[in-house]
């Protein structure tokens, strides 16, 4: 009504969600949802990554390896990962991005694009809700994709 003052719905508790990702260049999405991010949750997300992901076989027919792209988060270099890591050394392989360098990492790319497709300008009622959208965006790209490869396709 004009003269009035138009209003927003807000909720009254500010939620969050925390999602670990992993994106392959055949366009593949791996999400882990964990309240925290530490080393523990880290390595499970590593653990799905390495169970979930689907990847080419070498000629002896074993699995290739997976290169994972990482920012610098604490929990990503923690020492108590570095006996496991080495025990999966032949399946995984992580790689570091220089210090403040976000938009080197494509899975930054997918999260922007869900934040635009998904979350933003939107009003979500309950944690539920939100949970529920996203799921099912991401859905989409739990099989390989062209839609990701495209913004894999630097890497």
């Amino acid at each position: 009504m004009a003269g009035s003052q138009p209003e927003i719905k807000s909720p009254v508790d500010r939620f969050k969600v925390s999602i670990f990702g992993a994106m392959g260049r055949n366009g593949q999405l791996i999400t882990f949802e964990n309240e925290t991010f530490d080393a523990e949750t880290f390595r499970l997300f590593l653990e799905k990554l390495l169970r979930d992901a689907k990847i080419g076989r070498k000629e002896d027919g074993k699995k290739k390896k997976i290169l994972l792209v990482l920012d610098n988060a604490r929990y990503h270099h923690a020492k108590i990962l570095q006996s496991w890591l080495e025990e999966v050394s032949d399946l995984l392989e992580l790689f570091f991005l220089p210090h403040y360098s976000p938009d080197l990492n494509p899975i930054e790319m997918l999260w922007r694009k869900t934040r635009r497709n998904v979350t933003h300008n939107r009003f979500f009622s309950s944690l539920q809700e939100l949970w529920y959208d996203l799921k099912q965006y991401w859905i989409q790209f739990v099989n390989p994709n062209h839609e990701l490869i495209k913004l894999s396709a630097f890497i």
